[in-house]
C-alpha cells in the first residue's frame, strides 16, 4: 500500500495537470473567428420602397438579413460566389416563400430578381448603400471557443460589432474588442475545465451572446441582444434585449424615456388583452392584474414597437420569454411629447 503522503502527492499533480492541461496547444484549435460586413441599404422592390439590412461573409460565400416594406418584414439567406448572389426568402417562423437570384457589386449594389413560386409572380429589387445616414457600415466579429471532453460539452459565442461613418474601421478598435471575447470565453473555460478536474461528469456549459441591428434611422440605433446560458442541471437563462441608443449623444435610452404614465388605464387594458392574445391565459402569469410595461423592455421595428418580458419577469419559465405589438399610432397617446422617440410617431 502507497504511502499516504505519496498518494497526497499524486492526487496534487494530476489536479496540477488536469488544471493546466494543454489549454494553450489547443488554443487556436478550440477557437474560430468569423469576419463579416453588415450594410444598410435602401431601394424598392417593384416600385415599393424597401430598407435592407444585410450581413455579407465573403470568406465563407455567405449572406444574410432581412428587408422591410411598409406592411412586411422579410428573412433571407444564401450563399454569395464572385459577387453572383443566391438566396431564398422566409418568414420569422422560416417558411420560404421565394426563391432570389441576381448580384451584389463591390460598390454594394444590389439587383436582383425575386421569384414568388406559390403565386407565379417574379419581382425586380433594386437597392443601393445608404450613405445619407450616420451609420450605415460595421466591420462584424463572430468568435467562437468550443471544447468536447466525454460527455463533457463547452459552446461559447459572442458577436462583436464595431461601427463607422464610412468604410474605415479602425483594426486596433476591433482587436481590443476581440481580446475582450477571448478573455470572456477563457474565463468559462477554466471554469468548465475546473469542474472536470473535480470530477463532475456531463457537465456542459452553452454560452451564446448574439447581436444584430434591428433598426436604424438618422436620430437611433437600436441592437437585438439575443443571449443564452446554460451550465447545467436547470440553470438555463435566456434574453431578448434590445438596446436603443442616440446617435447625437450616444446615451441608452430607455423605457422611462418613452412611457408618460405605466399606470394609465386605457394603456394597461391594451396591454393586457395583447398579452392574452398571445395565446397564454391569466392563470400563466404570476400576478396577472399587477403586470406594467414598466417591467418590460422594448424592440424599435420600421413600423411598430414591440414590448418584451424576459423569462421569469412576470410568468414561470414554462411560459418563456413574453412580446407584444403596438403600432405608432396605437401607442402615440402614452408617450412622452419630450421623449428622444417621439419623432417615431410624428
Amino acid at each position: 500500500m502507497l504511502n499516504k503522503h505519496i498518494i497526497l502527492f499524486i492526487l496534487i499533480i494530476a489536479a496540477f495537470s488536469c488544471n493546466k492541461n494543454d489549454n494553450i496547444t489547443k488554443d487556436e484549435k478550440n477557437t474560430k473567428i468569423e469576419e463579416s460586413k453588415f450594410y444598410l441599404l435602401s431601394g424598392n422592390i417593384s416600385g415599393e420602397k424597401a430598407d435592407m439590412y444585410l450581413y455579407v461573409n465573403t470568406k465563407n460565400n455567405k449572406i444574410s438579413g432581412y428587408y422591410y416594406t411598409k406592411d412586411k418584414k422579410a428573412m433571407i439567406t444564401g450563399s454569395i460566389n464572385n459577387n453572383k448572389l443566391n438566396l431564398h426568402e422566409s418568414d420569422e417562423n422560416n417558411n420560404i416563400h421565394a426563391s432570389i437570384s441576381g448580384t451584389l457589386s463591390d460598390d454594394i449594389t444590389f439587383n436582383a430578381e425575386i421569384k414568388y413560386d406559390e403565386i407565379n409572380e417574379v419581382k425586380d429589387m433594386e437597392f443601393y448603400l445608404n450613405r445619407n445616414l450616420p451609420v450605415y457600415y460595421a466591420d462584424i466579429v463572430d468568435y467562437y471557443k468550443n471544447d468536447n471532453i466525454n460527455n463533457s460539452i463547452f459552446s461559447y459565442h459572442k458577436t462583436l460589432l464595431l461601427f463607422s461613418k464610412n468604410t474605415d474601421i479602425k483594426s486596433l478598435d476591433m482587436e481590443s474588442s476581440i481580446n475582450y471575447a477571448k478573455e470572456e470565453a477563457d474565463n468559462y473555460y477554466n471554469e468548465w475545465k475546473g469542474l472536470l478536474c473535480t470530477g463532475e461528469s456531463n457537465t456542459t456549459y452553452e454560452i451564446d451572446n448574439t447581436v444584430n441591428v434591428g433598426y436604424i434611422d438618422n436620430k437611433i440605433i437600436a441592437l437585438d441582444n439575443y443571449s443564452s446560458m446554460y451550465t447545467g442541471d436547470d440553470n438555463k437563462t435566456k434574453a431578448n434585449i434590445q438596446e436603443v441608443f442616440s446617435l447625437e449623444s450616444s446615451n441608452l435610452i430607455t423605457i422611462r424615456d418613452l412611457i408618460n404614465n405605466f399606470n394609465n388605464d386605457n394603456l394597461i387594458s391594451l396591454m393586457r388583452d395583447k398579452i392574452l392574445k398571445t395565446g397564454s391565459s391569466k392563470e400563466d402569469y404570476f400576478e396577472f392584474n399587477s403586470i406594467t410595461l414598466e417591467s418590460s423592455t422594448f424592440r424599435i421595428l420600421p413600423n411598430s414597437i414591440n414590448f418584451i418580458w424576459q423569462t421569469y419577469d412576470i410568468a414561470p419559465y414554462s411560459t418563456g420569454i413574453t412580446e407584444i405589438s403596438f403600432t405608432f399610432e396605437e401607442l402615440k397617446p402614452y408617450v412622452k411629447e419630450n421623449s428622444p422617440l417621439y419623432y417615431l410617431f410624428l
